[in-house]
C-alpha cells in the first residue's frame, strides 16, 4: 500500500470516502461541518467516529479521529487502524486538519495501518480488491509528509521480511534483497561467501551455518552521508529460520521461527529511511545470514569453537545460536570502522518473560549514548526498557574448558547474559546498545510489527 498526492480537494465533488482530525478550530472541519449540517461539531471529538454523509457530500463517510489521538502509542494505532481498517471505499486523508506537530506520525501510522501482508493469498486479493489512500495537504511540512512516508514503507517492507516464510526468503534470497540499494551513489554493498568467513576465522558464525544445506551470506552495506564522521554500525540478526538445531525446539515453540531473522530485517529497514531521507550521517549495516538447523555436520552442545575475535566459546545449547552470529557480525563492523553499535536481535525468550510484548529489554555499556537512543523511542512511544548487564552475568558465562559458554545454562536473567556475551565481542572504547526485540518484533494473530526501526531512524536523524 502507497500513499498519493491528490492535489486538489473540493467537498462538493470529492467521491472517496475521507480521513480526518476532530479540531473544530481548523478551517477545513469546519467548511465540512458546514456542509453536513452541524454534524462534525455534535460529535465530542472524544471517541473515534464514523459519520455516514447521507448525500450530503459525494464522499460518501467520514472517518473521525478523536483529540486524543496522539497521547499515546496504544491510542494512535488504535485510531488509525479503526480509521484504515473500516474503509469501504477509496480514501482521502486530509492532512490539514491533522496538528501540524503530527504530520510525520500522521503519514507513518496510515501507511502502518494500512499493511496487509497478502502476498501469498491471490485469490483473496484479487476478490477484495486493494483500497486506495490518497492524501491532500496544502499548509502541511512537505518535509514532514515525505519523512513520514519513507518512515511507514521502511516499517512496512521490514514487514514484509518478517512475515516471508524461510522457503521464499533464506540467506541468498536476503542478500539478492539488499542488490537494491546499490541504486543509492552514497552506499556500497559487499556480501561474503562461505570462503571469505573462513579466511576471517568466522568460526560461530560458521558453525551455525554447518548444519544447512543453504549458503550463509555476511552482508556488509555503508552509507556515507557525512565525509569524516564517525560510522554508526548497526548490526542484525539474521537467524533466517530457527530450529534450534540439535537442541531442537518444541512443536509448539517452531512455528512463527521465520521471524527469528527480524533483527537484521529491523536494520534493513533504519538504513532504508536513512538512505532515502539522505541524512547528513555515516551508517553502516552488518547481517550474518544463515539458517540454524540440523544435518550431518552440525555443531552439537559441547563443541568449542573460535570466533573472529579470537575468542573460544564451548556451546551448551545449540538454541543459542543467534548470539554467535552477532559474535562475529559485531567484530566485522568494527573491523569496518563502525566506532557506535547497535545491535538488534529477537534473541531471547526471557526477554519476554520479562516485558512482554510491549517493552523492547535494551542494554547498552554507555549511559549518554542510551540516554539519546531512549530520547528517540520517546518520540516514537516504542515501549523501551534498559535491563542490566553486570559482572554478576558475565560471571554466569564462564567456562572450565573454554573462554566462555554460550549460555548461562538455568540460572535465569537470560536477556541479560545474552546481553554480557553479546558485550564481550564489543571493544572497551565502543559505546553500544543491544536490542532484544523477541517480544516486540512478532505477533501471533498479527505478523510482523516493525518496531524498533522508527527509533533507531529517529535516532540518526530522519
Amino acid at each position: 500500500m502507497h500513499l498519493q498526492e491528490q492535489q486538489d480537494f473540493h467537498p462538493e465533488s470529492e467521491k472517496k470516502s475521507l480521513i480526518i482530525f476532530y479540531d473544530d478550530k481548523k478551517p477545513l472541519f469546519q467548511e465540512l461541518d458546514k456542509k453536513l449540517n452541524g454534524k462534525l461539531r455534535e460529535l465530542d471529538g472524544e471517541r473515534y467516529k464514523t459519520v455516514v454523509t447521507l448525500g450530503l457530500i459525494p464522499a460518501p463517510s467520514v472517518h473521525i479521529l478523536p483529540e486524543d489521538t496522539f497521547q499515546s502509542a496504544k491510542k494512535q494505532e488504535k485510531a488509525f487502524r479503526k480509521a484504515v481498517g473500516e474503509l469501504e471505499n477509496d480514501a482521502l486523508l486530509l492532512v490539514d486538519t491533522f496538528p501540524a506537530e503530527s504530520v510525520k506520525e500522521v503519514m507513518e501510522q496510515t501507511l502502518m495501518a494500512a499493511y496487509r501482508f497478502e502476498r501469498f493469498k491471490p485469490t483473496t486479493k484479487d476478490e477484495k480488491g486493494e483500497k486506495a489512500i490518497h492524501y491532500h495537504a496544502k499548509a502541511a511540512d512537505e518535509r514532514e509528509i515525505t519523512r513520514g512516508i519513507i518512515l511507514g514503507e521502511a516499517v512496512n517492507n521490514t514487514r514484509d521480511l518478517v512475515n516471508t516464510p524461510y522457503n521464499h526468503l533464506n540467506a541468498e534470497k536476503l542478500a539478492e534483497y539488499v542488490e537494491k540499494f546499490k541504486q543509492y551513489d552514497n552506499v556500497k554493498l559487499e556480501i561474503l561467501e562461505k570462503e571469505d568467513c573462513e579466511k576471517l576465522g568466522m568460526g560461530a558464525f560458521l558453525a551455525v551455518n554447518a548444519g544447512s544445506k543453504d549458503p550463509l551470506k555476511l552482508i556488509h552495506l555503508e552509507y556515507e552521508g557525512a565525509k569524516g564522521e564517525e560510522m554508526t554500525g548497526l548490526v542484525g540478526k539474521g537467524i533466517m529460520y530457527d530450529t534450534g538445531g540439535y537442541s531442537l525446539k518444541s512443536a509448539t515453540g517452531m512455528p512463527s521461527m521465520k521471524m527469528d531473522m527480524g533483527g537484521a530485517a529491523t536494520v534493513l529497514g533504519a538504513f532504508e529511511a536513512v538512505v532515502r531521507s539522505d541524512i547528513e550521517k555515516n551508517v553502516s549495516v552488518t547481517i550474518a545470514a544463515t539458517d540454524n538447523k540440523i544435518g550431518d555436520d552440525a555443531h552439537v552442545p559441547d563443541d568449542i569453537i573460535t570466533s573472529a575475535a579470537g575468542k573460544t566459546i564451548e556451546i551448551i545449547s545449540t538454541d543459542a545460536e543467534g548470539r554467535l552470529t552477532l559474535a562475529d557480525a559485531l567484530w566485522y563492523a568494527q573491523k569496518r570502522k563502525a566506532r557506535r553499535l547497535i545491535d538488534v536481535a529477537t534473541l531471547t525468550g526471557a526477554v519476554v518473560g520479562a516485558l512482554g510484548k510491549h517493552h523492547t529489554g535494551a542494554f547498552s555499556n554507555n549511559d549518554d549514548f542510551f540516554g539519546e537512543f531512549a530520547k528517540a523511542a520517546e518520540e516514537t512511544k516504542e515501549g523501551l526498557w534498559r535491563l542490566p548487564v553486570s559482572a554478576g552475568h558475565h560471571e554466569d558465562l564462564k567456562s572450565k574448558v573454554a573462554d566462555m559458554k554460550n549460555s548461562g545454562g538455568r540460572v535465569g536473567a537470560g536477556a541479560s547474559i545474552a546481553g554480557a556475551f553479546l558485550e564481550k565481542f564489543v571493544d572497551d572504547d565502543t559505546p553500544w546498545i543491544h536490542l532484544d526485540i523477541a517480544g516486540t518484533a512478532y505477533e501471533s494473530e498479527t505478523g510482523a510489527k516493525g518496531s524498533m526501526v522508527r527509533t533507531i531512524a529517529r535516532h540518526l536523524g530522519v
